[in-house]
Order: structure tokens, then C-alpha cells, then sequence
């Protein structure tokens, strides 16, 4: 009967360390190591917004074209205060495309490079 004891005392300490293992190596995987600090986005003076207005119909949505003069390929967006920015989108050398988001951000400022 001795031997019974021990040997389930050893099976409960080893799952309750096996558990707390797993659970500290849970947490040390979930928190960051180190925050990394975001780059400041500085605007584009070769890309540049050639018009944006409201979009008919729908006023709570708005709209800029933007025109990429920089000469070679560009993933490029617009920034817009108080809104997130546009999704990023591939234009060619003197190529236009059109940026959307929600009006309540706002027009755009400028014209920023999303690299890539």
C-alpha cells in the first residue's frame, strides 16, 4: 500500500508541474518581449492627391485620386487624421487610382509610401 501512495503522489505533483510549465510557457508566449516603436509616416512629394471629394449619394464616405509621379512602381495610401488609412494599393509609374474610407476621418493630407 506504500508503494500505491508514492507512486500517486508522483503522477499528482508531475501533472501539477507538467500544468504549471504549460501555463507559464502560455503566458511568456502571450505577452511581447519588447514593444516595437512604429516609424513616424512621412509624406510622398513625388505621389500626390489630385482631387477627393465626398462620393454622391453616399456623404458619409469619401474619396482622393492619387497620381504616382514618382517614377517607378509604388504601394502607396492616403492619410487621413482621426480615421485609419486606406488600404494600401500597388500604382505604376503615372498611374491614378482611388482611395476610399469613411468620411468621418476626414479628407486626406497626403500621400505616404507603404513600402514593399
Amino acid at each position: 500500500m506504500r508503494s500505491l501512495t508514492r507512486s500517486r503522489r508522483y503522477v499528482s505533483w508531475t501533472a501539477t508541474a507538467a500544468l504549471s510549465l504549460a501555463t507559464a510557457g502560455g503566458l511568456a508566449f502571450a505577452a511581447p518581449a519588447a514593444t516595437a516603436a512604429v516609424p513616424a509616416v512621412e509624406p510622398l512629394d513625388c505621389a500626390v492627391i489630385v482631387n477627393q471629394d465626398t462620393h454622391v449619394g453616399f456623404p458619409t464616405w469619401r474619396w482622393a485620386d492619387v497620381r504616382n509621379d514618382c517614377g517607378r512602381r509604388m504601394n502607396l495610401s492616403v492619410q487621413v487624421s482621426g480615421w485609419p488609412d486606406p488600404e494600401c494599393q500597388y500604382l505604376a509609374a503615372a498611374e491614378t487610382k482611388r482611395f476610399r474610407w469613411d468620411s468621418t476621418g476626414g479628407p486626406a493630407n497626403y500621400v505616404w509610401d507603404c513600402g514593399g
